[in-house]
C-alpha cells in the first residue's frame, strides 16, 4: 500500500491529473456564473463583515472563496469520475448538486485555516496571535469592565463630582431623608 502511495505522490504528471479532476469542464458563461459566483460572494461578504485591517479582510475571502470553489469543484470532480455511465443531463444536475454542498463543506473546513493564518498574521505583527474577531472581542470585554468599574465607584460615591454625593448629609454621614 505504502509503495502505491509513494508511486502515486512521486509521479510526475500528478498535478496534471488533479487538475484535469478539479476541471469542471465545457460551461456556458451562465453556467459559470451560477457555480462559482455565489463562493466569490460569500467570500466579499465574509471580508465586507471582518473587523480588523486588509489583510485580516484578505485572509477571510482566500478561506470563504478558496475553501468553497476547492470543496466545490472537487465535489462536482468526484461525480463526474463516479457517474461516468449516466446520462449527461443527470450527471450535470449530480455535479451542480454536488458542487453546492462542497461549496459548503470546503468553506466550512477552510475557516480554521484561515483563521490560523490570521493569528499567525496578528503574531508576526507584534500581537497576541489572535484573530480580528478575538481581538474586537478583547477590546469590547475591557471597555465593558472599565465602565462597569467607572458605574460602581460612582454608586458608591468614591468618585467626587457625581449625583450620588448630594443624597448624603455631610454633617452626620447618612442619607438625607
Amino acid at each position: 500500500m505504502l509503495g502505491r502511495v509513494t508511486r502515486f505522490a512521486m509521479n510526475p504528471n500528478i498535478l496534471s491529473k488533479f487538475g484535469n479532476f478539479l476541471n469542471p469542464g465545457k460551461m456556458s458563461a451562465l453556467d459559470k456564473a451560477m457555480r462559482f459566483g455565489p463562493d466569490i460572494a460569500f467570500g466579499g461578504l465574509a471580508a465586507m463583515q471582518t473587523p480588523g485591517d486588509l489583510g485580516d479582510k484578505a485572509i477571510a475571502f482566500g478561506a470563504t472563496a478558496g475553501g468553497g470553489l476547492l470543496g466545490g469543484l472537487g465535489s462536482a470532480g468526484a461525480v463526474r469520475h463516479f457517474g461516468k455511465n449516466m446520462n449527461p443531463e443527470a450527471l450535470q444536475a449530480a455535479m451542480g448538486a454536488a458542487d453546492m454542498a462542497g461549496s459548503i463543506g470546503g468553506d466550512f473546513l477552510a475557516m480554521p485555516i484561515g483563521d490560523a493564518i490570521t493569528r499567525g498574521k496578528d503574531s508576526l505583527m507584534g500581537g497576541e496571535g489572535l484573530t480580528a474577531w478575538e481581538r474586537m472581542g478583547a477590546e469590547q470585554q475591557a471597555q465593558y469592565a472599565e465602565q462597569l468599574k467607572q458605574q460602581l465607584l460612582a454608586q458608591y460615591g468614591i468618585i467626587p463630582g457625581t449625583r450620588e454625593q448630594y443624597a448624603v448629609d455631610p454633617t452626620t454621614g447618612y442619607g438625607v431623608a
